[in-house]
């Protein structure tokens, strides 16, 4: 009987509430169908939640050491796991050196730089991590989730651009889809008290208000409630340190205007109750968040440093603000919101119906398997050269 490849997916933290976890979930599930026997090597895992998917568990141990300590350490056992045991193909999610292929979900280095441009802060242990596994080179491919990605991945590593590929994340299309706003758009508006003829504007995120530039998106309410030919509401969801941004609100007017929220369930219910959905965040890498509302029929406005504004296309790249003036912003917004935006909601609807889950699946499907296809070129080629050698 012919022996059963093996692969190996390394991921420190795999739970349901990553971008990153449930990549590597359906990374297990194209492996088993390609015909793998897969282990997983972590720190943390839902038990519960990878049961189903017949796989072995590597667990190895923290180490009551600091981050970078504790992350390199997972990549030296995780290594000598692989080394020992000698699969077909490793997978890391940016946590251990001499894989296969490396899936990045963060620019960590890039985000600082641009978040912080004169900060003398320590390097993060995440980018410590990074820059030991990418500038090393022991591994045979990238992929990043957009051109954004990429393009620092090659400027800031020296990683050549045929060694990268681009693999956009995918949506839940059951959950976010043109249907709720229909059934729950009035619904979630009377519940949030907003009046039949105030716009309500929109920043959701998973956390990170930094990052995402809060402190912008307060700044351009209080341009919005200048104009008097409409009237604002502003939602606030994410998980974080609220209260400076608040007092904020406060200092400039307007937080009678806002509703804050932690990060809710069902937060399809909020992009359907939104006239328009702001993300202007300093950088986000991708921004899942702009894929969901897209899908909702509902109308975004992002910064140019969204790595999903990449999916827009033609008419639609106008959604996309170039630099950080609160009153351009305000007055893109306010453009917006004075005209009908049905037929720009349909647009954005059609182009993330291409993104959706089952995109991503077969998309990760065809890189995995192009991968192997190509290895196995590599080692017939190896073989032929073997064999000339020896004649």
């Amino acid at each position: 009987m012919e022996d059963v490849p093996t692969a190996v997916i390394a991921i420190r933290n795999l739970n349901k509430t990553t971008g990153a976890a449930r990549i590597a979930l359906q990374q297990i599930s194209i492996l088993k169908n390609l015909g793998y026997h897969v282990t997983i090597i972590c720190e943390k895992i839902n038990k519960e939640t990878i049961v189903s998917y017949g796989v072995d568990l590597k667990i190895i141990k923290k180490i009551p050491l600091s981050s970078y300590i504790r992350r390199l350490w997972f990549s030296k056992r995780a290594n000598a796991w692989c080394q020992k045991n000698k699969p077909s193909l490793i997978i890391s999610h940016g946590d251990m050196e001499n894989a296969n292929i490396i899936f990045m979900h963060n620019c960590v280095d890039l985000a600082q730089e641009i978040i912080y441009p004169k900060s003398t802060q320590q390097q993060k242990s995440v980018s410590k991590i990074h820059n030991k596994i990418l500038r090393k080179g022991n591994y045979q491919h990238v992929v990043a989730n957009s051109q954004l990605m990429a393009n620092d991945l090659t400027t800031r590593y020296g990683i050549p651009a045929q060694k990268i590929s681009i693999s956009y994340p995918g949506f839940d299309a059951h959950q976010f889809n043109v249907f709720k706003k229909s059934i729950f758009r009035q619904k979630k508006r009377d519940e949030l008290d907003i009046k039949q003829e105030e716009k309500l504007i929109g920043l959701i995120t998973s956390g990170d208000f930094k990052k995402r530039n809060l402190d912008f998106f307060i700044e351009i309410s209080r341009d919005l409630v200048k104009a008097t030919n409409v009237l604002y509401r502003f939602l606030v969801i994410g998980q974080g340190e609220i209260e400076a941004y608040k007092e904020k609100a406060v200092r400039l007017g307007v937080d009678q205007y806002f509703i804050w929220k932690k990060t809710v369930p069902e937060v399809e219910h909020y992009y359907a109750a939104l006239d328009l959905f702001v993300l202007p965040a300093h950088i986000e890498e991708f921004g899942c968040v702009i894929l969901e509302a897209m899908a909702c029929s509902t109308l975004t406005l992002m910064s140019e440093r969204v790595g999903a504004g990449e999916l827009l296309k033609g008419e639609l790249r106008n959604l996309i603000v170039k630099g950080y003036l609160s009153e351009q912003w305000a007055e893109k917004i306010e453009s917006l919101m004075l005209k009908d935006n049905a037929f720009i909601n349909n647009q954005l609807v059609e182009t993330a119906s291409y993104y959706t889950y089952e995109y991503q699946y077969q998309a990760l499907q065809s890189l995995i398997s192009d991968h192997l296809k190509e290895n196995i070129k590599d080692d017939i080629c190896t073989l032929h050269s073997e064999k000339s050698e020896s004649k």
